[in-house]
């Protein structure tokens, strides 16, 4: 075992300069500390448990307190030893093996001036009986163009093994309130090393562990007779240039919109997608508003791939094209239509989730439209029509097309008689009724009844609510517009008088009151 008096840190001096202005965010850059205790687990695992028994758990526990401004990292690892030690603190100087955890050579320093002016390493190897000490003060190594720093060491068991970073006047010091936030995403990178039991992570005291979710249980939707199955793909997609992605996607049992999503790993490593900013493609998850981006999940393996050297992103190197449409076609096989039955598929538990939203959108609904607002123009309403006592509201004859219209033509049976309804969604008027229908004489004895539906949907109200909507929101408040106007002539035909009126007011409504 060497004697080390002094380690040298060039060429990094005027780099560590630089390290404070790194675009990181806080989880990650704790990660760095995680990742290296982590790569000193895996490179001496069977030492370790040999030592201290087969279930020996790596354990590395964060202490952030806010009364000192400090920053604490223990790790009961392997130490960093005598021969890893003089390129452990220089900046930029790339490990021997960089195929683990470890690759760049600047986590540790990088995450270190980050947070901090000034931090300290305290760290003991296993089987060597020194225990050594570096402390970093950039603003004296960059004033003083200090090139070397003194190593503090003293005489400790040999069978002790261990590292301790202390982060001094932190800069950077965390929020109270983003605390929960940053638990979240660490227990999320690092969940693949907490589920199988290599490691225990706390921070504060409190054990960071991902809570996987539960995945669907249910039968197809387009075929309810079959028997239900659990809804959760492996996946193996080879890539360009010798890359692969494996893993699984699933369904979530209950949907969120905040935790669905893919994250993605490397050497069981998490790089991109933790905690609430999950990876999801539109080209699979569709719109932020789609059932699929609130149910699909997964966890995907890429291997062969770089990354940034914050290590909070995928270096695709154009790739990332291939992989998501790749990974789209394999969850849209016959025999596991993933995607379908994500996108598709309803419970009565699923309507549910969504009522906090409802809250909230009545609430605003509450704040927005006043009651006297409302009641004043049902008032003008009431009035105009009392003008004309008589008036039936009559649909027009015939609709003519417009160039803008997206239409289409439908053929159902309703109380055993047969009905044509042709749908127009008008994107070329704003100034007309929300909702116009047309109703054409019944054809000859076993005919249909032909009835033109037209919504505008450049209307006040349509522009509001609907302007972003996705495919299957326009499709229901399609078919609300539908049935109104079914039941207007249905009501019509049975000999109800006035039966247009209930249209006029809701357009009167819609135009003067219910879209502000």
């Amino acid at each position: 075992m060497a004697s080390i008096d002094r380690v040298n840190i060039r060429p990094g001096v005027s780099m560590l300069s630089v390290l404070p202005h790194l675009n990181y965010k806080p989880w990650f850059a704790l990660g760095e500390f995680v990742d290296n205790a982590l790569q000193s687990f895996l490179a001496n695992k069977a030492a370790l448990r040999e030592i201290e028994g087969r279930k020996f758990v790596l354990s590395v526990d964060i202490d952030i307190d806010y009364g000192a401004q400090r920053i604490v990292i223990r790790d009961n690892a392997g130490g960093i030893g005598s021969v890893a030690f003089p390129r452990a603190f220089r900046p930029a100087e790339v490990p021997a093996d960089a195929t683990g955890l470890s690759e760049f050579g600047m986590g540790m320093k990088s995450a270190a001036a980050w947070f901090a002016p000034r931090w300290s390493v305290r760290t003991k190897a296993l089987d060597e009986g020194v225990e050594r000490t570096v402390r970093f003060d950039i603003d004296k190594i960059v004033k003083d163009t200090i090139e070397e720093l003194e190593v503090h060491s003293r005489k400790v068991p040999a069978d002790q093994h261990y590292t301790e970073i202390i982060l001094e006047d932190v800069r950077k010091m965390p929020q109270k309130r983003t605390i929960a936030k940053i638990c979240d995403h660490l227990a999320s990178i690092y969940r693949v090393f907490t589920r199988r039991g290599d490691m225990s992570l706390t921070l504060n005291g409190e054990p960071l562990t991902f809570d996987d979710p539960d995945i669907l249980n249910a039968n197809y939707w387009k075929r309810k007779s079959e028997p239900p199955r659990i809804w959760r793909k492996e996946v193996k997609i080879d890539l360009s240039g010798g890359r692969r992605a494996e893993g699984f996607v699933a369904i979530r049992a209950k949907g969120s919109t905040a935790r669905a999503g893919l994250a993605l790993l490397r050497r069981d490593r998490l790089i991109e997608g933790s905690a609430d900013e999950t990876y999801r493609p539109p080209e699979i998850f569709g719109a932020a508003n789609s059932f699929a981006y609130q149910r699909v999940f997964g966890e995907i393996n890429l291997v062969g791939f770089k990354v940034s050297h914050t290590k909070d992103g995928i270096r695709w190197d154009e790739a990332e094209e291939e992989f998501v449409g790749k990974l789209r076609a394999a969850l849209s096989t016959p025999d596991m239509p993933l995607l379908d039955q994500a996108q598709n598929w309803r419970s009565t538990e699923s309507a549910r989730e969504n009522r906090p939203q409802a809250q909230k959108a009545v609430t605003q609904m509450q704040d927005e439209m006043p009651i006297a607002k409302v009641g004043s123009v049902v008032a003008k309403v009431q009035a105009h029509q009392s003008d004309t006592p008589e008036r039936d509201d009559l649909p027009q004859q015939r609709m003519h097309a417009k160039a803008d219209d997206v239409a289409q033509r439908f053929d159902l049976d309703v109380l055993g008689a047969r009905w044509e309804i042709d749908l127009a969604l008008d994107y070329k008027d704003a100034t007309c009724d929300w909702l116009r229908i047309s109703d054409q004489p019944t054809h000859a004895s076993g005919g249909s009844r032909r009835i033109g539906v037209r919504l505008a949907m450049l209307h006040p109200f349509s522009r509001r609510f609907f302007a972003g909507a996705d495919a299957d929101q326009i499709q229901g408040i399609a078919r609300l517009a539908i049935g109104l106007v079914l039941s207007e002539t249905i009501a019509r035909d049975g000999g109800v008088k006035l039966a247009g009126r209930i249209r006029t007011s809701l357009n009167e409504l819609l135009r003067l009151a219910l879209s502000n």
